[in-house]
């Protein structure tokens, strides 16, 4: 990465410092001058969209050092993720509504009349959807850690063979 003008540089360190010095809810608009600050710098912006929407101060900084020019130590102690007791009974009807749904969303793009000459023909073939919100996130991490569910990524799950004989 090429050398930062000095300008940007303080900018960015002055904007760091208003950020740690505001309060939660009177931060956000110095998180989005943040974000265009950092646009400016040529941050990668994926990087700088999980840094805005996360709000994470510390990683804020480490990237700020990054850019003075500084060595940064990652963390590498990672999260665990604690497992959360979940009852049967509420994973066995969030499994009837996500199976529901499924069925349901397959059945709608299969009436679509939008199967023409121009199209080929081809029929839809919806295997995984995000969850219902009507169960938080860990009633389908339980699901998916039973069997019941596969995490097919960004969020999207899917159902397993039905033959499988995996029991709560």
């Amino acid at each position: 990465m090429a050398p930062l003008a000095q300008p940007l540089l303080n900018e960015i360190t002055a904007k760091v410092a208003a950020i740690e010095a505001a309060d939660a809810a009177g931060a956000g608009p110095h998180w989005g001058a943040m974000h265009k600050l950092l646009l400016k710098a040529k941050v990668d912006p994926a990087a700088i969209m999980r840094l805005v929407g996360s709000r994470d101060v510390k990683e804020l900084q480490r990237v700020a050092a990054r850019l003075r020019g500084e060595e940064v130590a990652d963390d590498v102690v990672a999260p665990t993720p604690t497992a959360v007791a979940v009852d049967a009974s509420v994973m066995q009807s969030a499994l009837k509504i996500f199976r529901r749904r499924v069925k349901f969303a397959q059945l709608d793009a299969e009436s679509k009349l939008g199967v023409g000459p121009m199209s080929g023909g081809s029929q839809h073939k919806i295997d995984a959807m995000i969850p219902p919100r009507e169960f938080p996130m860990e009633v389908w991490e339980a699901l998916a850690h039973a069997g019941k569910l596969r995490r097919e990524g960004e969020g999207f799950y899917s159902l397993v063979d039905d033959n499988s004989q995996v029991h709560w």
